[in-house]
């Protein structure tokens, strides 16, 4: 009810803003730029996303939203991640290299749109594409990635945000819409910017520092040169470090977070061993016990328990750095080329707690799909450390039991120990290499106005990994009695445990692309436009697992490999036709071949209409497709493992003492060479009203369908319907005949899911002249969805996921910006709506009911507020500062992350923190 009122509120200001601006002194409207040398005085055309033609216009019959390099600024954020997630239109579903990573995925950062994946969400650079990161993403389904922090952000101009399907203009991947990062093209001078962030608490801290140089007036030099650097340096934050950032009392009541509750401990408890079955407790390895608790309420007999949660991060280490070179020559009044270098290392660091052991099975896979087990850690009867070694009748020896009394052995006895291997420090750190080259060119010819480049782009992820355990030098150290639990181990001891693991990928976009557009005629409504162009492209991935890894020689390891590669041959058109005054149509048609899949061909029809001098309607329909993967459909396996699956067959009614009933599986994502493109169409309505020169109104309404959707069953799915996909169910051999033990289930990439969402985007402003005292701009965007509904597969139930986990119904900012002379200042304030903290279809955490917190099954709505102030008085300096969060506000409670307290994709544990920018221009 609040928001409803806060949004009436909001309109009923906005409509009435006209009125008072009429009373208000009228603020000329800024001339359109000015083309440079002989043309001066023309008006120049520009590029704008989601159109091949250039145009004076920038208000396209599709809705763009442009992020200038001024904003960027104002905005604090230190990463294009950060920054594309301010934007109501943009928000869950993208990766983010915060916290602990992604798994497969770590140090990746990529942008979702509608809520729809980052999958569907394309990412160019300069109008050309991107090459994804090397990696495989089995936990969500998405291959294609796009890391955006690869990109130096003080090489950004601007970033325009198409919010519409775009396939027949771009190609595959552009579903829910398009980002198009343009990078600084012609700066001339020397600049050296640099930015400090952090929490006043000295927390979350943050550096950077760029320098760009840049020579010659290509009009009047007929060249331009930059060169330009950046550094940036992200300090990681551990949750211990402050626990109370996101309701770390409920944390602690609710999931033990920061208690010492684990029995996989250092120096660890004893077990009896049963061949990987649970076993009873035996007592503590050791009295050299840092956490040791009464084993219950009733037994006062101690245990020695660990904190698994100690090591958690909010965010990881970051460095980053980055080089760009740009240069433009001009050979003659119509003709310029242009040769551009970028290259950039963004470096990772993560922790975690040490890896830890118990007696009970633990079960994964090879890269061939072969099983593997380890029937769980247990000290061999003759181990110096098994306290039974000496056992016999003569001298029987005792342990504690769980009951409160002993357990006698008269005999050396196997025992199973819970472990946590405390002396080999556990984390991985993650590096993408990206390096990206341009040659391009532009040029008029009889009538024509021309571009072409060739494009080479090249990613490289590299994941190392410590702390894992290797099963043959486990068994090696605890038969030869070489490794001491809970004491001092040499430097090759530890390295025959756990050896330092590599794993890597790499992905290159090679293309060649010629388009031009010319007027072909006069209409009612002015010149008619025509578009063509062609494209070539060359893609190829690569994700490889560390040999030992896929030898499955690593404890539990998943494993994830793929490699492939395909040609791509594109050919367009866009036909603009003004068939009447204040008419612009556009019409834009794509074909494009697949070495592996096949042909797509997509469409685009849009138009706008000045009804008036102050409104325009405007309106699109396109269809779009989503080229499956190569790690889709090339040869690929994604192996993971996971426990408590039921197998139907063997377990038909559960029974506790069935072990079918909750079985440990391998699970293995494969490639399908069978795979057809994901489909969609995307619908946009909109009005532009402009009732004065000071006032703007926009509002789009947006519908977007996808069709096929690349993904795999869940194993359980595919576990209740066997029969539905012989072969993905993979048994022990019996000798009676009869259907043996599952160990594996392989689920291979299908078209399956459907997806239909809808909303509605906003942006009203209002620009007021305060005379002497500057001028004034209040503003209003946001985005109201208002349905998203998803259904598996054909025939399968539709479910309404709006205003379910990580799926917010409204995100909106309202905001007012001052000027006068040298200074500049805004107030910003941010709303993001509550949902559920359950998906659609499921139940809330039983947790929070039993406890008598129900209320969390509902994350509440996140509201901050931002100042940001600026001053530009000194000769050739600009210093900023922004306080983001300005009330402290901490984000909603994340049951589901009941470490951290909250996820990356919709909120953060910063709080409110400082901002400081300054740059010098000479």
């Amino acid at each position: 009810m609040k928001t409803r009122l806060s949004l009436i509120t909001l309109a009923c200001l906005a409509a009435a803003l006209p009125a008072a601006a009429q009373t208000a002194p009228q603020t000329p409207t800024p001339a359109a730029p000015q083309a440079a040398g002989p043309d001066k005085g023309k008006l120049e055309k520009v590029e704008v996303t989601g159109s091949m033609i250039k145009r004076i216009d920038t208000e396209t019959p599709a809705p763009v939203t442009i992020i200038k390099h001024e904003d960027i600024l104002r905005s604090g954020a230190t990463s294009i991640d950060e920054l594309l997630r301010m934007d109501p239109s943009t928000g869950a579903g993208g990766l983010d290299d915060m916290g602990s990573g992604n798994g497969f995925a770590a140090g990746t950062a990529s942008i979702s749109m509608r809520g729809m994946g980052s999958a569907a969400t394309l990412v160019l650079i300069n109008g050309r594409r991107m090459a994804p990161a090397g990696v495989v993403d089995p936990n969500s389904g998405q291959s294609t990635v796009f890391n955006v922090n690869s990109i130096p952000m003080s090489a950004i101009e601007r970033i325009e945000i198409l919010k519409s399907g775009a396939s027949s203009l771009y190609g595959s991947d552009a579903l829910a819409g398009v980002v198009n990062i343009i990078l600084r093209n012609d700066y001339t001078g020397r600049l050296i910017e640099v930015n400090a962030k952090q929490r006043f608490d000295g927390l979350f801290k943050s550096q950077t520092v760029n320098g760009m140089v840049g020579f010659g007036d290509i009009a009047q030099d007929g060249y331009n040169v930059m060169i330009g650097a950046e550094v940036y340096l992200r300090d990681g934050v551990g949750i211990k470090e402050a626990p109370d950032r996101v309701r770390s009392e409920l944390l602690t009541k609710l999931y033990s977070r920061l208690v010492p509750s684990s029995t996989s401990s250092y120096p660890g408890n004893l077990y009896t061993y049963n061949n990987g079955l649970a076993g009873s407790f035996r007592g503590m390895l050791s009295s050299d016990c840092a956490t040791p608790a009464p084993y219950s309420s009733t037994v006062s007999t101690p245990r020695c328990l660990w904190d698994s949660n100690q090591y958690a991060q909010y965010t990881g280490d970051q460095e980053r750095g980055s080089a760009f070179l740009r240069g433009s020559l001009r050979v003659n009044n119509d003709t310029t080329l242009t040769a551009e270098v970028m290259a950039s290392r963004v470096k990772n660091e993560y922790l975690d707690s040490p890896t830890s052991r118990s007696e009970s099975l633990t079960t994964w896979g090879d890269s061939q799909g072969n099983t593997v087990q380890y029937m769980g850690l247990a000290l061999p009867a003759n181990h110096p450390q098994n306290p039974t070694r000496l056992a016999s009748t003569a001298n029987p020896v005792k342990l504690p039991n769980s009951s409160g009394t002993t357990t006698t052995y008269t005999k050396p006895t196997v025992l199973g120990l819970r472990y946590r291997f405390a002396d080999v420090p556990y984390g991985y750190s993650t590096t993408a290499d990206n390096v990206r080259m341009v040659v391009s060119g532009s040029t008029t010819w009889k009538g024509w106005d021309l571009d072409g480049g060739l494009l080479h782009h090249f990613q490289r992820n590299t994941k190392d990994l410590h702390g894992r355990l290797s099963l043959s030098g486990l068994n090696k150290v605890v038969n030869d009695g070489s490794y001491v639990f809970g004491g001092s181990n040499s430097a090759e001891v530890l390295a025959i445990l756990s050896p330092d693991l590599h794993d890597w990928g790499k992905a290159a976009t090679s293309s060649a692309d010629l388009r031009g557009s010319r007027e072909v005629g006069q209409m009612a409504g002015g010149s008619a436009m025509l578009g063509v162009g062609g494209e070539f492209r060359h893609e190829s991935f690569e994700v490889g697992a560390d040999p030992r890894t896929a030898a499955g020689d690593i404890i539990g390891r998943g494993i994830g490999e793929a490699s492939g590669s395909r040609n791509v041959a594109a050919a367009y058109a866009e036909l603009q036709m003004p068939f009447l005054k204040g008419l612009e149509t556009q019409t834009a048609l794509r074909a494009e071949h697949y070495t592996d899949f096949g042909s797509a061909v997509t469409a685009k029809i849009g138009a706008k209409y000045k009804l008036a001098e102050q409104v325009s309607l405007r309106g699109s329909w396109a269809n779009g497709f989503r080229a499956p993967s190569l790690s889709q459909i090339s040869k690929s396996s994604v192996f993971s493992f996971s426990s408590g699956y039921r197998d139907p067959v063997l377990c038909p009614t559960v029974v506790s003492t069935n072990n079918n009933c909750s079985l440990s599986l391998s699970t293995v994502s494969l490639a399908n060479p069978d795979l057809k493109p994901e489909k969609s169409d995307s619908y946009t309505l909109g009005v532009l009203y402009a009732p004065t020169s000071t006032t703007d109104v926009i509002v789009d309404g947006w519908y977007i369908e996808r069709r096929g959707e690349v993904d795999r069953l869940s194993a359980q799915e595919i576990l209740n319907r066997e029969g539905e996909f012989p072969g993905m169910v993979l048994r022990l051999p019996t000798t009676d005949g009869t259907r043996g033990q599952v160990f594996q289930v392989r689920r291979p990439y299908l078209n399956l899911a459907k997806t239909r969402t809808s909303g509605v985007d906003y942006d009203l402003s209002q620009r007021f002249s305060l005379g002497e005292y500057g001028r004034l701009k209040l503003s209003l965007r946001g985005t109201r969805m208002f349905m998203r509904k998803e259904q598996m597969e054909a025939g399968s139930k539709v479910t309404e996921t709006l205003g379910f986990y990580k799926v917010p119904r409204s995100k909106a900012a309202i905001s007012a910006g001052w000027t006068m002379g040298d200074w500049s200042a805004s107030v910003t304030g941010n709303y993001q709506s509550g949902f559920q903290s359950f998906d659609a279809g499921s139940a809330c955490d039983a947790t929070l009911g039993d406890n008598g917190y129900a209320s969390l099954c509902r994350m509440k709505a996140w509201r901050t507020a931002d100042l940001s102030v600026s001053y530009r008085g000194f000769k050739g300096m600009r210093l900023g500062a922004t306080i983001r969060n300005l009330a402290d506000s901490r984000p909603p409670f994340d049951p589901n992350e009941t470490t951290v307290g909250v996820t990356g994709s919709v909120a953060n544990a910063y709080g409110r923190y400082l901002s400081v920018n300054a740059s010098y221009e000479f």
